[in-house]
């Protein structure tokens, strides 16, 4: 099976960059030959038609596609991997190709390597549940097919080993994992070199470790890299809560966004795309301080307005950018300061890749290995494993989760810190809750009262006034005082009985959010309300549906889809 998806996932890998191609072809070079740009200032103006063309070019997709389509995607990847029994359809293959294609072909600030992973991801959950295996190997053939992309995509089988380890698996390393991820990501690797011949990934300059107090300065470099990669995380979710809060339709933020990140590129024309031929520039060592440190801030802000607004593709080039940017202007500045000891920007680019990847993205190893790989030079390590180290650990100080986890953390789902506590915080109570309930007038005389629930099988009861809204609950614990009081039978209403206070859900709280509200009031239902209109029932939910929604998603996670 690892055999397989490698093989398949590196074709994928293949396909999908030559689609990419197409669509840089055909959107920007062809648009950019329309429209004139170069020719003149004005027609240089002209610039954001084009990534707000690809923009537009999203929404059809997204009509069809709904809710699919938009925005980087990769944590809602993990969310499917770690709490969804990593059951991918065979569809998002096409939506993850064509969209990103999309985006980045017409100049949207993103990267391959996240649709990358999502495709080889997809293509082994589509062989897993074609064998019928079990939840937990399903899970580890996605991190195959994820190891096969991104080893294929840089020519860096080990990278692609720990990039799948470290951020799909989130470290749950293990012999039973670690061999078909590396297998998967070794063919993949070799599909790659095979039909694209063994190119680097960049054009890497010799490196060489001046003198041992240089490790020093690559020790500044992890510190000042980790602040850029707090500052990018949070601007990133920042710049995307800002399009969310926008009441517009989809399509108008994405080509806004994109029109923005080409505004941007009037100026600087390096951040569109992937800009991977701008970071071999930095690794030349042929920019200036001012156009490095310009570019850094400018990545930032592209890659946001891109995503956030709803566009597709990855944060993994970006970070690799951003970082070969900030590397390379530390480097001109340590080269004029210590001239004797520090080597050329280029180096101080290079090691600021990783340095910076490994802090935005929480993944260190991946970090250092890719690094490795591209060089090829062992005399790199220790600078690597320092700026990297020193990087993530500084970063995470600061910003608990990575730029992949952040919006999950914000939901209430902590993937790092044990799945079956989250398993609560991936169901919404939408999913679970009863739309069927008998409510009971608040004027109706408790003598009807009491002959209308032995009718009804549930126990708990929605008062509503006379406009069917929301006015109190009643349950059997509440006619435990007055059911043998004959004489006021006639007397007390539903009104009178009725607990007035009442705690509701909304359907888009987590099951966690509505137990924590049942255990502080210890109540056995919650009538499921609408957030606007909180007096408008919609169903309720019970102890006893969260109980059972939480023992469903164990039993799966435990391999109850085992092949039988």
């Amino acid at each position: 099976m690892a055999v397989a998806i490698g093989l398949l996932a590196g074709l994928g890998n293949v396909a999908y960059r030559a689609l990419l191609d197409l669509c840089h072809l055909l959107i920007f070079d062809g648009g950019s030959a329309l429209l004139g740009l170069g020719s003149s200032l004005f027609r240089s103006a002209l610039l954001p038609l084009l990534p707000a063309a690809g923009a537009l070019l999203l929404i059809p997709l997204e009509y069809v596609f709904p809710g699919e389509v938009r925005g980087q995607g990769f944590s809602r990847f993990l969310e499917t991997v770690h709490l969804r029994g990593s059951l991918l359809r065979a569809r998002s293959i096409l939506i993850k190709a064509v969209s990103s294609a999309i985006t980045i072909g017409s100049g949207g600030s993103a990267g391959v390597e996240g649709p990358v992973a999502q495709i080889g991801g997809a293509l082994g959950s589509m062989v897993g549940q074609r064998l019928k295996v079990s939840q937990e190997r399903l899970q580890t053939l996605v991190a195959c097919g994820v190891a096969a992309g991104i080893g294929g995509t840089f020519n860096a089988p080990i990278a692609g080993v720990f990039f799948a380890e470290e951020i799909v698996l989130l470290g749950s390393f293990g012999a039973g994992n670690f061999t078909p991820l590396v297998i998967s990501s070794g063919v993949g690797t070799l599909v790659a070199r095979t039909l694209e011949g063994n190119r680097p990934a960049f054009r890497v300059p010799p490196y060489v470790l001046r003198s041992p107090w240089e490790m020093l300065l690559y020790a500044f470099l992890g510190l000042l890299i980790a602040f850029f990669a707090v500052h990018f995380i949070r601007s990133f979710h920042a710049i995307g809560d800002r399009f969310h809060e926008w009441k517009a339709p989809a399509g108008i933020k994405g080509i806004v966004g994109a029109g923005l990140t080409g505004v941007i590129g009037i100026g600087l024309p390096q951040v569109l795309g992937n800009g991977y031929p701008h970071v071999e520039a930095a690794l030349a060592g042929t920019l200036t301080v001012g156009v490095l440190l310009a570019l850094s801030l400018a990545k930032m802000y592209a890659t946001g307005l891109t995503l956030g607004s709803g566009n597709a593709g990855g944060i993994f080039a970006p970070c690799l950018f951003i970082g070969a940017m900030i590397g390379g202007a530390f480097g001109v500045v340590a080269g004029a300061l210590f001239p004797r000891i520090a080597a050329g920007p280029g180096a101080y680019a290079l090691v600021g890749m990783g340095g910076f990847l490994a802090a935005a993205t929480h993944a260190p190893m991946t970090a250092i290995f890719l690094i490795f790989e591209m060089t090829n030079e062992y005399s790199a390590i220790l600078p690597i494993m320092t700026t990297a180290v020193i990087g993530y650990s500084v970063s995470r100080h600061f910003q608990a989760y990575s730029i992949e986890t952040f919006e999950l953390a914000r939901r209430g789902i902590h993937l790092e810190q044990g799945r079956e506590v989250d398993m609560l915080r991936s169901i919404q109570v939408r999913e679970v809750m009863s739309p069927a309930f008998d409510a009971i007038s608040e004027a109706m005389p408790l003598r009807e009262v009491l002959r209308f629930i032995p009718t009804s099988r549930h126990t708990t009861f929605p008062v509503v006034d006379a406009q069917q809204r929301l006015a109190g609950i009643l349950s059997l614990q509440d006619l435990r005082e007055v059911v043998y009081e004959e004489s006021l039978h006639d007397i007390v209403i539903a009104k009178d009985i009725s607990t007035r206070d009442v705690v509701t859900a909304f359907p888009d709280e987590t099951l966690r959010d509505a137990l924590a509200k049942i255990g502080f009031r210890n109540i056995e239902h919650l009538p499921v309300v609408r957030r606007d209109e909180p007096t408008t029932v919609l169903g309720m939910v019970s102890r006893r549906d969260i109980v059972s929604a939480y023992n469903k998603a164990l039993i799966a996670r435990a391999g109850a889809s085992a092949p039988g």
